[in-house]
């Protein structure tokens, strides 16, 4: 389709070689609908040149339409859902770009004079300040969070300290105060203040690109100077309704985003638990209280999103909202504002020194002092009694009452409610082109899975690297374990070394620790693969290369049929797992060929199945018709990326099983396919999360 795209400077967004825009597209038609599109730059001199545009522009070009992703795993991301939230129903893959030239439509001239200086700002910072300070003002000070700051991300979540990086309250407090203090002091009156004040608001909003809790924050603060001005005798809590009331007219799916509910949740409950502690005389302990009372408030809304908890966050939100308060937010803000008359170079390089120190601290806290308790997502019922007993809690800590203490017992064990849950769960994960199949048994006794999933880099030039390197386990394989309750991995097994089976056995490792890994014998002599064994080796995890016969027991049975010798770490030599649960057999194949497959069934000829993991995601390679006829499987998944440059499943393999009988499920269509059952029922049928077009 051809038409043009209207974008505003500060809705660009560059990784790599990837160019990401925010828009209005316009057909020949004069259509118009809101995109977000994307661009594969072809030379590192076209990125300079998108990095330096500062105009609102009107681009010219030629691309295709796309509905964008749905959620694919069970707790998973929802792409659409969360466009959906912004406006936006479709991206738009860009072929050819034919003529950028400057917008003209007097639409865009409010928006677009605070977007260009937004921008303007923010390569200002780039180019006179060193690379961890650049990255602290353009978060704190314009809420702009680059690709350096996303690799952080991580490490502030868990910590718990995430929050102070998103302009929020605070900063809205800082910088309105500052620009009163000012003014004030220049002998402006209150009348005149109050306006010049709303105008500062707006400013300030668009400057920091209209955030959901800026704009919370300020509209917060305007209504309560308004409420005092006119005297409309309104509580702290009618001018938090009166604001959200507002922000609702103008965003309907506020409250269905993270960010909306984390930022009016957040205020609603400073506005709740400000009395509980205003009775605490001494300052350092009421504002720890405070911090601690907040962060027990937002269990309900982690055990949505979040699935963890992070028990020190409170603690570390103590010590440190101080530090940005009095000491990094007026830094950041004179050396911004000094820099525009001089720059000093050892000014700027002490600046730099300490942020880099500050970085190293956070990364060793991070490591060695975090406590987090992982509870798993909340079902409706469950979300609703904790929501009842943080209430009750709360209640009962104002009026001091001791029956606080059960009710908050009560409520730490609905976190844990995953050690009562009955239900176990076998799920084949979405993780694109690749495997990964998680095993969790009834009560949380144990987790166990099968590959990692994973992704082969190829070599790029260096401008064309992506400064957010993210393992394919981070979006897929992570948030589900999490969502399931997971905090460590009792087993992992590779099938083999090939790295869309094992890539992301060290990004797995470092987000939830894996006690015990198995994987065929002669896999660790593949280079890769050793490397990886090694330093999992140094983090704690015990090694076993097994063989045919091998049985791991504990809570379940899963019995290992091949390899029977030695191998390489390659298809060929794939672990082959069996287990019975509830009534119903699984075969789990790797990527055995169709080598491989034929002499299983030489060895193991009365092997029957009910759920077969297709081997080598759907190729022709495997999938031999006399297996299938032998096994005799109802069901069979193929675990497959869309699009897949190997055109997997291949049609012979798809025939096989039609011929044969066998219900086909593929997770680049059906997205993931789990099975549950509890030790009082038999094994479900096979469900899925996506239907197919």
């Amino acid at each position: 389709m051809k038409g043009h795209l209207s974008v505003l400077p500060d809705k660009f967004k560059i990784d790599g070689d990837r160019l990401q825009l925010e828009g209005s597209f316009f057909t020949l038609k004069k259509e118009k609908r809101k995109v977000v599109a994307f661009y594969r730059l072809t030379s590192e001199q076209e990125k300079l040149s998108w990095q330096k545009e500062t105009r609102p522009i009107k681009i010219k070009l030629s691309g295709e339409f796309e509905t964008p992703l749905a959620q694919t795993n069970l707790n998973g991301f929802d792409y659409r859902k969360y466009l959906k939230e912004n406006g936006i129903y479709q991206t738009l893959s860009i072929s050819s770009i034919y003529k950028i030239e400057t917008e003209s439509s007097k639409l865009y001239d409010g928006l677009a004079w605070l977007s260009r200086y937004r921008k303007k700002a923010i390569d200002y910072c780039d180019d006179t300040f060193l690379k961890e300070t650049a990255m602290h003002l353009k978060t704190l000070i314009f809420g702009f969070k680059s690709s350096e700051f996303s690799q952080k991300e991580g490490m502030l979540a868990n910590l718990g300290i995430l929050h102070l990086f998103s302009l929020s309250g605070m900063h809205v407090t800082f910088f309105v105060g500052c620009f009163r203090y000012l003014f004030l002091r220049c002998g402006i009156t209150s009348e005149r203040l109050f306006w010049m004040q709303l105008l500062f608001s707006i400013a300030y909003a668009g400057l920091t690109g209209f955030s959901i809790s800026v704009v919370r924050a300020l509209m917060q603060s305007m209504i309560s100077l308004t409420n005092r001005k006119f005297k409309w005798c309104l509580s702290g809590l009618d001018c938090w309704s009166v604001s959200l009331m507002v922000s609702l007219i103008f965003q309907p799916y506020l409250l269905f985003s993270a960010g909306g509910q984390l930022s009016y949740g957040l205020s609603f409950f400073i506005l709740y638990v400000h009395p509980i502690v205003a009775r605490i005389k001494n300052h350092y302990i009421q504002m720890y209280c405070f911090s601690l009372l907040l962060n027990i408030t937002m269990i309900p809304l982690i055990g949505l999103t979040f699935f963890e908890w992070q028990l020190t966050s409170s603690l570390f939100t103590f010590l440190l909202l101080p530090i940005f308060e009095k000491a990094i937010l007026p830094m950041l803000t004179i050396s911004l504002l000094s820099s525009f008359v001089c720059k000093i170079k050892l000014w700027i390089d002490g600046l730099e020194l300490y942020f880099v120190i500050q970085q190293s601290v956070f990364e060793w806290l991070s490591r060695y002092s975090t406590l987090t308790l992982i509870t798993g997502a909340f079902s409706p019922v469950l979300f609703l009694l904790i929501c009842i007993f943080l209430f009750f809690f709360l209640h009962l800590i104002y009026i001091r009452s001791k029956k606080a203490y059960l009710i908050g017992a009560g409520l730490l064990l609905l976190m844990n409610n995953k050690y009562f849950s009955p239900k176990g769960t076998i799920a084949f994960i979405d993780v694109g082109q690749g495997d990964s199949i998680f095993i969790q048994t009834p009560f949380h006794q144990e987790n166990i899975l099968i590959d990692t999933g994973g992704k082969v880099n190829f070599e790029k030039e260096k401008w064309a690297v992506k400064t957010k390197q993210t393992a394919n386990a981070d979006y897929s394989v992570i948030p589900y374990l999490k969502s399931k309750g997971v905090k460590y991995l009792d087993k992992v097994l590779i099938s083999h070394g090939d790295m869309d089976h094992c890539g992301d056995l060290l990004a797995l490792n470092e987000k939830i620790p894996i006690r015990s890994l198995y994987f065929p014998v002669g896999t660790e002599n593949k280079p890769a693969f050793r490397q990886i064994l090694e330093r999992l080796k140094l983090k704690g995890t015990r090694s076993y290369p097994i063989l045919a016969g091998a049985s791991i027991s504990r809570s379940i049975s899963l019995k290992i049929l091949a390899p029977i010798v030695p191998g390489t770490g390659e298809n060929k030599d794939s672990m082959v797992v069996y287990t019975k649960v509830s009534g119903r057999s699984f075969l789990f194949t790797g990527d055995l060929e169709k080598e491989g497959e034929q002499q299983m069934i030489k060895q193991f000829p009365t092997l029957k199945v009910d759920v077969l993991k297709v081997g080598h995601h759907g190729s022709k390679t495997s999938s031999d018709s006399l297996f299938i006829q032998t096994i005799a499987p109802t069901d069979g998944i193929i675990s497959c990326g869309r699009n897949n440059r190997f055109n997997h499943p291949h049609e012979e393999t798809v025939t096989t099983l039609k011929q044969d009988g066998v219900t086909q499920f593929q997770t680049d269509k059906n997205g993931m396919i789990y099975y549950e059952w509890t030790p009082f029922s038999k094994m479900s049928r096979a469900k899925i999360i996506m239907e197919e077009d």
